[in-house]
């Protein structure tokens, strides 16, 4: 998935990505966020993950435009910790319920395209605007921390509904 360079790519890539993960969750049995999913992690866990991801990625253009430097990806963490971090933000979701997560990935959603739309074309477009995204525009911290985030959780969340249909054929 290329980054996009403008507006409309970068609202479409984001909603069709969205869009289709959203429909495969809809069409799993209700049980869905309980399945395990990838690694040691249920689709619920995933799915607190990428909700975090969407919301932190807001924070961050947030504090951007409060002239702020917001630390990346989180306080405590470098890069390199992003799988530390991921297990955390999965530890943090054990006391939601799927429906409550679900929920807060639906609202990040609506909240990345909010923010997509009121940045300015030369916020959402340029490098160098918000000195914490570093040499690259928010459009592509944005596609990465959502719309590429949604393809790869659809494609793990497809794969564990094979692999449950796969086992209640072999019972």
């Amino acid at each position: 998935m290329p980054i996009p360079t403008t507006r409309v790519e970068l609202t479409d890539s984001t909603r069709t990505a969205f869009d289709k993960l959203r429909a495969e969750l809809d069409e799993a049995r209700p049980d869905v966020g309980s399945l395990p999913c990838v690694d040691d992690w249920t689709v619920k866990d995933l799915l607190a993950v990428r909700s975090w991801w969407s919301e932190q990625v807001i924070a961050w253009i947030e504090a951007g435009r409060r002239g702020e430097v917001p630390a990346t990806p989180a306080e405590g963490f470098r890069w390199r910790d992003t799988p530390r971090l991921n297990a955390e933000i999965v530890q943090a979701a054990r006391g939601e319920t799927y429906a409550s997560v679900r929920a807060r990935l639906e609202q990040g959603f609506l909240n990345v395209l909010t923010t997509i739309e009121q940045l300015d074309d030369r916020e959402l477009l340029e490098a160098g605007v918000f000195a914490w995204a570093g040499r690259y525009p928010i459009a592509r911290w944005i596609s990465i921390n959502t719309a590429r985030q949604y393809t790869t959780a659809r494609t793990m969340v497809r794969r564990a509904l094979r692999e449950r249909a796969a086992a209640d054929r072999s019972t």
